[in-house]
């Protein structure tokens, strides 16, 4: 019985499997290949195939980013939080009410870089202290 990883073209992943006698089946449009894989166990739904090779690899690597409020008050100091709540700055204020309103907040979003930035310029944060936040933050999306 033939085995085949249906391929999406562009992004190389294998998305879903297809076994059963015959030939291959016709794919939906030109947007997938359907690979050959009966031979191949060790090929699975989730890895990259490399059309000009003729091999899988592993699974990409995908980094979370989403992060509730509460994750990143847990990252932040007192004095920090304090700060930037009390500030009557208004970029400040109005990031602060952004951030009030959100229940998910994509850490890799411009919003999200603008906002950090502003901490750094108006002094509520130093830059070594941005980075550390943000390093904090992708640690506990992808915990």
């Amino acid at each position: 019985m033939k085995r085949q990883l249906q391929v999406k073209n562009g992004t190389g992943i294998a998305q879903s499997e297809w076994s059963g006698s015959g030939g291959m089946p016709i794919p939906p449009d030109s947007s997938w290949t359907f690979v050959d894989v009966t031979d191949r166990p060790e090929a699975v739904v989730g890895m990259t195939y490399d059309s000009t090779t003729d091999t899988f690899g592993p699974a990409p690597v995908v980094v979370r980013t989403l992060v509730t409020p509460a994750q990143v008050i847990s990252v932040l100091t007192a004095a920090e939080w304090q700060i930037a709540t009390t500030s009557t700055d208004a970029d400040v204020v109005w990031a602060m009410a952004q951030f009030q309103l959100a229940t998910q907040i994509d850490i890799a979003s411009p919003v999200f870089s603008q906002l950090m930035a502003g901490l750094v310029s108006k002094g509520i944060v130093i830059a070594a202290r941005a980075a550390q936040i943000q390093a904090a933050l992708v640690a506990l999306a992808n915990a």
